[in-house]
């Protein structure tokens, strides 16, 4: 089966971002990957790495944005502020998230956090919120028979936290950042990820670090493996690394997770994956 998604890495950090010259070959940004079928943009997370996005974005003459939102706390959102295409009066940008994402949302964007609401701005912005555990369809493709359907799945995260799985044509993406291990979620994650042909995991902190930090919404390298082969999905793809790591420490790790399991990559920005 050929390929129908493209997918690239445009942020890999979790918490804040690192612009430090030591952590630059894996990246300093904080969360947010694009997935490309057809022509058609979803973005995973709208941390500082959506920025390079939406500038791309704009020199291709894009003009809609479909940005689906694990949760809100601010590394996965602080991107959108300065998100090009909100300046854009011809562009729609469509944020899907929990309930409550809109009047969150518009808490942060505007006084006294920031000056511009999503009012305010010449774009044209919506709002979705989703019920985690159900499936839909991007805005306006409801009736489409090649439409990219996304399940949801809840995790498990101070706050909460939505886990995506995106499909079509017979490819699927799994996006599962910020969501901690235990028995009870290991299973339903297996179960929702099975057969899929990218994972996109929360290697937060190594099995060491994590065992001090239970509690705190993450996961570690090790428990993806063990997701990605029982669940049967064809590849994995690190991500969402402590802001503590350096690019030699990661090198590190990758060296062992390679090792240990030859369908692991790990993310780095710029990184495509063809799915």
């Amino acid at each position: 089966m050929e390929p129908v998604w493209k997918t690239e890495v445009w942020g890999v950090r979790g918490a804040i971002p690192m612009p430090e010259a030591d952590y630059l070959e894996y990246g300093g940004h904080t969360s947010c990957i694009s997935a490309d079928f057809g022509g058609r943009l979803v973005i995973l997370d709208a941390g500082s790495g959506l920025t390079g996005l939406g500038l791309r974005m704009r020199r291709e003459g894009r003009k809609r944005a479909d940005i689906l939102l694990s949760h809100l706390h601010i590394d996965h959102v602080s991107g959108l502020f300065g998100f090009p295409l909100l300046f854009d009066p011809e562009a729609q940008i469509h944020l899907y998230g929990r309930q409550g994402t809109g009047k969150h949302l518009s808490a942060l964007a505007g006084t006294p956090y920031w000056p511009l609401g999503f009012s305010d701005v010449p774009a044209q912005v919506e709002i979705h919120e989703i019920e985690a555990g159900e499936h839909f369809f991007l805005a306006g493709e409801e009736k489409e028979p090649d439409g990219i359907k996304v399940r949801t799945l809840p995790g498990k995260h101070p706050g909460g936290s939505i886990l995506y799985r995106l499909e079509a044509e017979g490819r699927s993406i799994i996006h599962a950042l910020d969501c901690e291990m235990d028995e009870e979620m290991f299973r339903k994650l297996r179960n929702f990820a099975e057969d899929g042909d990218l994972l996109i995991w929360d290697a937060n902190f190594t099995e060491e670090d994590l065992a001090q930090r239970r509690g705190w919404g993450h996961s570690s390298w090790g428990e993806g493996l063990r997701l990605r082969q029982e669940a049967g999905v064809r590849e994995i793809l690190m991500t969402h690394y402590s802001w503590e790591y350096a690019d030699r420490f990661l090198q590190e790790q990758e060296k062992m997770a390679v090792h240990a399991d030859t369908a692991c990559r790990f993310a780095k920005e710029g990184m495509v994956i063809w799915v």
